[in-house]
């Protein structure tokens, strides 16, 4: 394996080449390249040569068509010989490259000791549930290591394998900084799945994606969506809550009526659609299937007069279900008490 030294070497050696073939182009041979004077020549009028006959001018000319034709032909033969030294040279560049390649590995550890490289700050960003200190913990990569020496794409893909990581970019801020910055998932609602040891609860993203267990202590105030197995695949159980994350971005608008925070759980059914139990009574609402945005604002209405005690045949108390797909743009009320 060339040395660090003969690859510089080779490197000086190819620009000595580019030069010299620079200078014969600039310069070429002959003494009219070398700034001669052309030579001329003079003769008398009795020197004047004797004009040719038709038959002989007819024969020059085809003489010198023929030559002409031959001479349009030339290029080709007299290519070689511009075209070998260009050969040469790519071949050498080529040559040139392979072994600045094998010697990258040397070269790199020649220099990673040098102290300009020396990994001087960390900047981290992005954290909400993890913590730089974890995630430098997580990657291994510590102060005065050689910013030059590490890979960039390696601990991006240490820290994509956390769960709570969605995202991450890490950069080199040359000559001493290292730059990371994550995106972590945002949970919108707890599901059930089969885990390591069973049923347990996971949280579940805006897009669908299941993304980290529940541990002990962790966040627990988001609705829960229950009636699946448990054992869909992760494009299944997107397509199955595509319509409780729907409901649950709209509810995100926090209405007074009805808040997020008293949306207890959204029960799917492959049949019946639908159905969610809110906080604060235990009644069920029927959603159904479908129109998810119009069965959303019918409900805050409906909420609205039910919150109401005063005045009316019934309070929110009485209340026993509410079925938003009753009929075409109808919403039933069942109660335990006529009005």
């Amino acid at each position: 394996m060339m040395g660090v030294q003969g690859v510089i070497n080779a490197l000086k050696n190819l620009g000595a080449l580019f030069r010299l073939q620079k200078k014969k182009r600039k310069n070429p041979g002959g003494a009219m390249a070398r700034g001669a004077a052309p030579a001329f020549t003079s003769r008398s009028a009795s020197q004047e040569p004797k004009r040719l006959s038709l038959p002989a001018r007819i024969k020059a000319w085809f003489q010198r068509s023929a030559r002409r034709k031959e001479l349009n032909r030339s290029p080709v033969l007299a290519a070689p010989s511009k075209v070998k030294p260009l050969l040469l040279v790519l071949v050498m560049v080529a040559g040139l490259l392979s072994l600045a390649y094998l010697a990258h590995g040397p070269i790199v550890r020649a220099v990673a000791d040098i102290k300009f490289f020396k990994i001087r700050e960390i900047t981290i960003s992005g954290c909400r549930v993890t913590t730089p200190s974890l995630l430098r913990e997580l990657t291994g990569v510590r102060y005065q290591a050689s910013l030059l020496a590490l890979s960039p794409d390696h601990i991006a893909a240490i820290l994509r394998m956390h769960p709570w990581i969605a995202e991450a970019e890490v950069k080199r801020d040359w000559p001493d900084v290292l730059v990371i910055a994550i995106r972590e998932y945002a949970p919108e609602a707890l599901i059930v799945r089969e885990g390591s040891g069973g049923p347990q609860f996971f949280y579940l993203d805006k897009s669908g994606v299941v993304f980290a267990p529940v541990e002990p202590g962790g966040e627990l105030d988001f609705p829960v969506i229950t009636g699946l197995t448990g054992k869909e695949d992760a494009e299944t159980l997107r397509r199955e809550s595509a319509e409780a994350l729907a409901l649950l971005k709209l509810v995100r608008q926090n209405n007074p009526n009805l808040p997020l925070q008293n949306l207890s759980e959204m029960h799917l059914d492959q049949d019946a659609g639908m159905t969610i139990y809110l906080a604060d009574y235990p009644f069920p609402i029927y959603f159904g299937k479908g129109e998810i945005r119009t069965k959303y604002s019918r409900l805050k209405r409906v909420l609205e007069v039910l919150y109401k005690e005063a005045g009316q045949g019934m309070t929110i108390a009485d209340v026993v279900y509410i079925r938003m797909d009753y009929l075409e743009n109808k919403v039933l009320v069942a109660h335990s008490r006529s009005g």
